[in-house]
C-alpha cells in the first residue's frame, strides 16, 4: 500500500511552497491605494449615473449649486472705436460698467446697479 503512495508523497515534497510556482509579488503600497482611489471614485460616478437616470437627483442642478455665481463675469457687449480702443459693457455681481479700453489703460465710465429685469438674459428664438 505504502508503494502506491510513494510517487504522490514525492510530488508533494518537491512542490514549491507558493502557489501556481511563482515568486513573489512585488506591488508597491503606492500602486495599491491609487487603484483603490480610481475604484471609488468610479463607484461614485456610477452612483451619481444611476441616481440621475431614475429620476432621484438632477446633476445640472446640482452642479449648478456648485458654480460661484457671485464671481461670474459677463461680457454683455463690446465695440471698436478705433485700432487701440474699445468700449465695453461688462456685468459682474449685480453691477453693470461700461469701461473704455485704450492701449495701456482702462476707464470706467459709467457704474450702477443692474435692475433686476436687465439681468437675465432674452429667451433664444
Amino acid at each position: 500500500m505504502a508503494l502506491w503512495l510513494w510517487p504522490i508523497a514525492a510530488a508533494a515534497q518537491t512542490r514549491p511552497s507558493h502557489l501556481g510556482g511563482g515568486g513573489e509579488v512585488d506591488v508597491s503600497l503606492g500602486r495599491i491605494i491609487i487603484s483603490f482611489v480610481i475604484c471609488v471614485i468610479i463607484a461614485g460616478l456610477a452612483i451619481l449615473l444611476i441616481r440621475q437616470r431614475s429620476g432621484k437627483i438632477d446633476l445640472a442642478s446640482l452642479f449648478a449649486r456648485i458654480e460661484p455665481r457671485a464671481r461670474e463675469i459677463k461680457v454683455v457687449e463690446t465695440r471698436r472705436l478705433s485700432p487701440h480702443a474699445d468700449i465695453s459693457l461688462v456685468r459682474q455681481g449685480g453691477r453693470e460698467y461700461l469701461l473704455i479700453l485704450q492701449q495701456g489703460s482702462t476707464q470706467v465710465l459709467r457704474d450702477e446697479p443692474v435692475a433686476a429685469a436687465s439681468v437675465q438674459d432674452p429667451p433664444c428664438a
